[in-house]
């Protein structure tokens, strides 16, 4: 049973970090949190050794505070599929992929962007036709931010608070495209 445990473990790893970028330190961080039915339950970030810390502290913040997560697994529980892990409305850091609509890597391909229960603060871009591209595809019901529905995340959320006051960057504020699931800490 250990043999088999520390395989798919090992497996785990292997798939969800085989891409990473040289020079990209990666750590694998274990983190309680309160999933939607009240539980605790252990979730695992893989996530750039550079945010490692505000992570935990993060997380340990939210944890005590009773904030409502609803899964945190690694992206290689979907299958290293963005979309998959989204719909599911998981909490991730590390996806090794480029910027939607571009050759350019995103700060998740890196370990230094995080997108929080996604399903419910989705990312929202108008399309030069005029059309909206919603991530995960599913979520068009929570993208007007000015309804009243659980889990969106706001400059008034706790979850903004803690995540701006460790020095990152919250994608609800940009201008082009609004992601606000995501949290993102400089690589310089």
């Amino acid at each position: 049973m250990k043999k088999w445990v520390l395989t798919m473990v090992c497996a785990l790893l292997a798939v969800s970090v085989y891409a990473q970028p040289k020079g990209v330190g990666l750590d694998t961080l274990e983190v309680q949190h309160i999933d939607f039915q009240g539980q605790t339950r252990q979730g695992t970030i893989i996530c750039n050794r550079k945010i490692t810390n505000d992570l935990r502290e993060i997380f340990e913040a939210l944890y005590k505070a009773k904030y409502p997560i609803e899964r945190i697994q690694p992206i290689s529980d979907y299958d290293n599929d963005d979309e998959r892990s989204m719909q599911a409305n998981n909490t991730s850091c590390y996806c090794y992929r480029p910027i939607e609509g571009s050759k350019k890597l995103s700060n998740h391909a890196l370990g230094m962007a995080i997108d929080i229960n996604p399903l419910y603060n989705p990312c929202v871009k108008r399309r030069k036709d005029g059309t909206l591209l919603i991530q995960p595809s599913t979520a068009r019901p929570y993208i007007n931010r000015s309804k009243s529905f659980k889990y969106k995340i706001t400059k008034s959320d706790l979850c903004y608070r803690l995540f701006t006051q460790h020095g990152f960057q919250w994608g609800g504020s940009w201008r082009t495209l609004k992601d606000y699931q995501h949290f993102e800490k400089s690589t310089q």
